[in-house]
């Protein structure tokens, strides 16, 4: 008898988890097929629900500013400070490059999720910097209102020249503040360098001269500026 009653138990159970799943299950379609006839798209919806579960884009790197650890000052004045997730500058008018030092493959995109100018003519998100001479080498994207309130993509020579003319030039939108906080990311995949900004393709730029190298940050002259939300994905 003790028999039995051990066997029977176990079945209950069993037939119990069934049936809780099958109620699960039907509580799931239910949902969908109302959020369909809401008119939500269920496919966007559920793939942004399996990117909770470890489907997220690849990130090579990331920084959220409460030091700079992963960051050295290399050419020019040491004028920054990270503190409570905010990079800025420390000074009224500072002239300075920063290079994260996290070795990268050689496309990438830049991702700044805050980039503000506070005051002065810009600042450049600089990538594939290289060491060189005493000084460096490399391209920057620079939001650059001192330039006649333009996007710009420059390139250095190996003494950290700039050339004189830039490899590309953009207008900004309508009605764009340069002093208000922006999303800049830049993308850089073979010789083509694309620079976004709020989400929008804003300028696009070809050179073959540097196929590798770190990514940083440069101001200028009278600049104050600050950053938050650094990252380095995959390339689009």
């Amino acid at each position: 008898m003790k028999k039995e009653n051990r066997s029977y138990k176990k079945n209950k159970s069993g037939q119990g988890i069934i049936e809780y799943l099958l109620i699960v299950v039907l509580a799931v379609m239910a949902s969908l097929a109302g959020l369909k006839v809401a008119g939500v798209n269920v496919n966007n919806l559920l793939e942004k629900a399996s990117g909770l579960f470890g489907q997220q884009e690849e990130t090579y790197l990331t920084d959220s500013f409460m030091n700079l650890n992963s960051w050295k000052s290399y050419f020019g004045q040491n004028c920054w400070k990270a503190e409570n997730g905010i990079l800025s500058t420390t000074k009224k008018s500072c002239d300075s490059r920063i290079l994260n030092t996290t070795d990268l493959p050689d496309d990438y995109q830049v991702n700044m999720d805050m980039a503000q100018l506070v005051s002065g003519d810009g600042y450049g998100i600089t990538f594939r910097l290289t060491k060189s001479l005493g000084s460096y080498a490399g391209y920057s994207f620079q939001v650059d209102p001192g330039y006649g309130n333009k996007f710009i993509f420059r390139r250095y020579d190996e003494k950290g020249v700039e050339l004189a003319k830039p490899l590309a030039i953009g207008n900004p939108p309508a009605g764009f503040d340069f002093n208000a906080p922006h999303k800049v990311s830049v993308s850089v995949k073979g010789n083509t360098f694309k620079a976004y900004v709020d989400g929008a393709l804003v300028l696009t730029a070809t050179d073959s001269t540097y196929t590798s190298g770190g990514v940083g940050l440069r101001v200028w002259d009278n600049t104050q500026a600050k950053f938050s939300d650094f990252s380095v994905t995959p390339p689009k």
